[in-house]
């Protein structure tokens, strides 16, 4: 049993540091796919396919493909999505329909992942007060799959349609049905300008494709070491020491052919 248990540890251990070095690796291809798409031209309004909708990740979608998008804000229809930290502290990020006025899906919504807010730390309901401008815009950024989301536990209420600027922990399709009375475009534009609305600086410090890939590494290190460290106490324990020891006391035996 106890040999059993030190060879399901090694293999274990070793699968886990396996799992993490394909965790890096993926993130790497990611990485050097988002380089190879920033260099493809901007996809516009044109390229965005108008049969997927419902927010949806559709496999067409060249995610992480610069793109730049032509239309007006649905600025009262913003929602601050809860609990998204960046660089270490709490807040919203800024998600906005943008309402396209080129290409064949003009008339449909988009949704733009505009940029992070601090929250207000005296009220935490508080979500910052602007006014954007009612003329077209030319939205820079990259494809996402879909805009943030987090782990909520149990469904959130629809609100009340007359209410302007709402906090979520997550919207979807059926939120943007109800609140909005249209369901967006598969996918999202993840902004990546640095201009924001009037008065209101907005982050966009997007975790790289490549994030944490010295960590995945450092822990496969670990996992690897775990296991070499499972098979030299299986060896010694099981094989060497009652070898050794065996020997010790074959030696120890007085010899009956000695006089």
């Amino acid at each position: 049993m106890a040999v059993l248990a030190g060879v399901l540890t090694c293999l274990a251990t070793a699968g886990l540091g396996r799992w993490q070095l394909q965790r890096a690796d993926d993130k790497l291809a990611a990485a050097a796919l988002m380089q190879r798409r920033a260099a493809e031209p901007a996809w516009t309004a044109a390229d965005w396919p108008c049969a997927a909708a419902g927010m949806q990740p559709a496999a067409d979608l060249p995610v992480d493909r610069t793109a730049r998008l032509s239309g007006r804000w649905l600025s009262h229809r913003t929602v601050f999505l809860d609990n998204r930290p960046m660089d270490g502290s709490s807040g919203f990020i800024v998600l906005t329909p943008l309402r396209l006025s080129q290409g064949p899906c003009q008339g449909q919504v988009v949704m733009v992942q505009r940029g992070w807010v601090p929250r207000d730390v005296r009220d935490r309901q508080r979500v910052p007060e602007w006014q954007d401008t009612d003329a077209e815009v030319s939205v820079p950024g990259r494809v996402a799959q879909q805009p943030s989301r987090t782990y909520a536990i149990g469904d959130e209420a629809v609100p009340d349609v007359r209410l302007h600027r709402v906090i979520r922990q997550n919207a979807d399709a059926a939120f943007w049905q109800s609140w909005l009375g249209q369901a967006p475009l598969a996918g999202a534009l993840l902004q990546t300008d640095d201009e924001g609305p009037t008065g209101v600086a907005l982050l966009r410090h997007w975790t790289a494709p490549d994030a944490g890939v010295g960590k995945h590494q450092a822990y496969a290190a670990q996992w690897f070491a775990l296991s070499a460290i499972a098979a030299g106490l299986t060896l010694w324990f099981q094989f060497l020491r009652p070898l050794y020891r065996a020997r010790a006391r074959s030696l120890a035996q007085p010899d009956p052919s000695r006089p």
